[in-house]
């Protein structure tokens, strides 16, 4: 399994058990994905107690944490006392906040519209394609408050609904068909600093070439999600949200150079530089799906780093669509 799909695996195993998990806890498939989401301040790390830890036996005590013979030992109740390495009491949380930010822009959703926290554990995050979209960290807490969800003072029918792959045994339409369900390590993969939305009933990403990925805008499609770049590709390259909403603020100022601060606010986007949203991490390297994003950055964007400022070449602001058809 490829790097950024453990950390994804991993990132809905914390989001289900909400909370801190210590990260002798994790599986040790999932190591390497946790770093990724370090990397990705995707998790927030807990208080560290140095006076107490837990037992790495049993754990299921903790105990006070003392010094001898110059080392620093524990006090389990049950497994007596033992050499602790305070590294073990390390624990991770997910950090919602960047989940929900990442998955808004994974379905392009509006800024202006608001996240609202429905109970302990489900957020509505925004609306994709005209409909509400619920986030829960476990698919049981949608079906337990399903009346007021979707039946209650604010009706949301047909919404979508992502959480977590159960951990157990549960009927594949828990729902029965008021909302559509999504595994949110199946339908969205990591992608650059953020996520992405990944194709219906595969694990890969939908490459599909529809005609929405038309060249209307020069190079790019009408709502910037595709570019069209001969001299790297005979279809077009797929952009995430994050690198559409980029594009779009670049070719607005058609060729006019603006500061990074500016472009990235009018693109709702958090990081201070553009070329964070195009980083191809080492696990990537080579893959088109990732290459064709930062490849167009490269080929369409002019920099001035002395300046700071940034803006769209000629060659893309004066694309022939029809050239890039022959």
């Amino acid at each position: 399994m490829p790097a950024n799909k453990k950390a994804m695996a991993l990132a809905s195993l914390l989001l289900t058990r909400g909370g801190y998990s210590y990260e002798r806890s994790i599986p040790k498939t999932q190591v390497n994905g946790l770093k990724i989401l370090i990397e990705l301040k995707a998790v927030v790390p807990g208080p560290l107690d140095s006076r107490y830890a837990s037992c790495s036996f049993c754990g299921l005590h903790r105990g006070p944490v003392f010094r001898c013979d110059g080392e620093m030992h524990v006090q389990c109740p049950d497994c007596g006392p033992y050499k602790v390495d305070l590294s073990e009491q390390r624990n991770w949380a997910i950090d919602t906040e960047w989940m929900i930010r990442k998955l808004r822009a994974a379905l392009n959703m509006p800024a202006h519209i608001a996240v609202q926290k429905l109970h302990e554990g489900v957020w509505q995050i925004g609306v994709y394609k005209k409909r509400a979209v619920l986030l829960a960290q476990r698919i049981e807490l949608v079906v337990a408050n399903a009346l007021h969800l979707f039946h209650g003072k604010t009706l949301r029918p047909d919404s979508w609904v992502i959480t977590p792959r159960p951990l157990g045994r549960t009927s594949s339409d828990p729902l029965s068909g008021t909302a559509i369900w999504w595994h949110l390590e199946d339908r969205f993969a990591i992608h650059g600093n953020g996520l992405r939305l990944v194709g219906e009933g595969s694990d890969e990403l939908n490459l599909a070439v529809q005609p929405k990925s038309a060249a209307v805008h020069g190079p790019f499609s009408e709502t910037f999600e595709w570019v069209h770049l001969p001299d790297w590709s005979s279809e077009p390259v797929r952009l995430t949200a994050a690198q559409a909403a980029i594009f779009a603020v670049l070719w607005r100022y058609q060729g006019q150079p603006q500061s990074a601060e500016m472009i990235m606010s009018k693109a709702h986007l958090s990081s201070d530089k553009l070329i964070d949203v195009f980083k191809v991490k080492a696990a990537n390297k080579g893959d088109p799906l990732y290459e064709g994003p930062m490849y167009a950055y490269q080929s369409l964007v002019v920099r001035s780093r002395r300046l700071g400022m940034y803006s769209l070449g000629a060659i893309s602001v004066n694309f022939d669509p029809l050239g890039a058809k022959n």
